[in-house]
């Protein structure tokens, strides 16, 4: 039996609860920071009729050394070096570790010293660091399978389009939701750094997965403006017409061997009858190819992608394996 360990108790860490206990896995630790979760049952705490027998643990006051479990559910920010306590505690106890997050899926090129030091933890210790989430199937997996039928790539497109209405309040902000053109281009879009933001780590992992050297991936971040009032609930207000619906980030990599990536990723609350959240890629070649994924669902997909690859991350080998090396994600369903 699967034994888990789930480190952050909010809405992601209380789904997995729920989905091993349908599966038959075994919860058999919950940590979180200190507050009113910690001392909870986690059963109770995720919504089941029933107690589990595990009672949510404070992580800066706990053993870890007394840690039994085959691999640890990381649910707390897109940030390594937030993470990096969690990944830490839980590498140093001889735990597997899966992480939601989208710097996670590609650690090394994001910050390539912490990056290291979180393949040389995991790989002293015999375990295994993954990170997947959502990104998996729908924007890594769909772009590097389109590319199978080419026998030759000069470029690839990417374009997607998420819907924000169900995100935090935080992570709106952090996409300009409400403000201003010009305030979006004071804040939000002063942020150009070359991988700075998480939306990069998608091309770059997908033209090194393919066997391209990436020399150069930047990222220049636009306001998506609203052509009408609207009433965003997420914030809790009202938006002006002209005002801030999100934001697209535009990609631009280049590789040693020549070909190129581009992507237009763009996140905005204001949703038409007619939008569909969806991730398309376009590989430009001999011959071409394309590919749409749609998302009705995208919390639970993000919580299923990650529930889903837990089997592949016990069983890899120790140190960072990303999804790429990992092979296409398969349901759970009939494990």
């Amino acid at each position: 039996m699967t034994r888990i360990a789930v480190y952050g108790t909010g809405q992601y860490g209380q789904a997995v609860v729920r989905l091993a206990e349908r599966r038959g896995w075994q919860i058999v630790a919950a940590f979180n920071r200190a507050g009113a979760k910690v001392g909870q049952d986690v059963g109770r705490l995720a919504g089941l009729d029933r107690d589990l027998g595990v009672v949510v643990q404070d992580c800066e006051t706990v053993d870890f050394s007394a840690l039994e479990a085959d691999i640890g559910v990381v649910t707390m920010t897109d940030r390594i070096s937030e993470n990096f306590d969690a990944y830490q505690r839980l590498l140093g106890a001889g735990c597997n570790v899966i992480c939601h997050g989208g710097e996670a899926i590609h650690p090394v090129a994001v910050d390539a010293d912490l990056g290291a030091r979180i393949d040389q933890l995991a790989r002293a210790n015999a375990v295994t660091f993954t990170g997947t989430g959502i990104w998996d199937m729908s924007r890594v997996w769909s772009g590097l399978l389109i590319t199978g039928p080419c026998t030759e790539i000069t470029s690839l497109y990417h374009r997607s389009l998420t819907d924000t209405e169900g995100f935090a309040k935080e992570i709106l902000l952090g996409t300009g939701t409400g403000m201003s053109p010009e305030e979006f281009d004071r804040t939000v879009g002063a942020a150009n750094a070359s991988m700075g933001g998480l939306y990069p780590i998608v091309m770059h992992l997908v033209l090194s997965a393919l066997g391209y050297t990436v020399t150069s991936c930047t990222e220049r971040r636009e306001p998506v403006l609203l052509d009408r009032a609207f009433h965003c609930e997420a914030i809790g207000r009202d938006l002006e017409a002209g005002s801030c619906a999100g934001m697209r980030s535009v990609i631009e990599a280049e590789t040693a061997e020549g070909v190129t990536g581009l992507a237009h990723m763009e996140a905005r609350v204001f949703f038409r009858d007619d939008d569909i959240e969806h991730m398309h890629w376009e590989a430009e070649g001999h011959p071409s190819a394309r590919i749409t994924v749609e998302r009705d669902d995208a919390s639970n997909m993000t919580i299923a992608s990650l529930f889903n690859r837990i089997p592949d991350v016990i069983a890899a080998p120790p140190g960072i394996q990303l999804i790429t090396q990992l092979g296409p994600m398969t349901s759970t369903a009939r494990k």
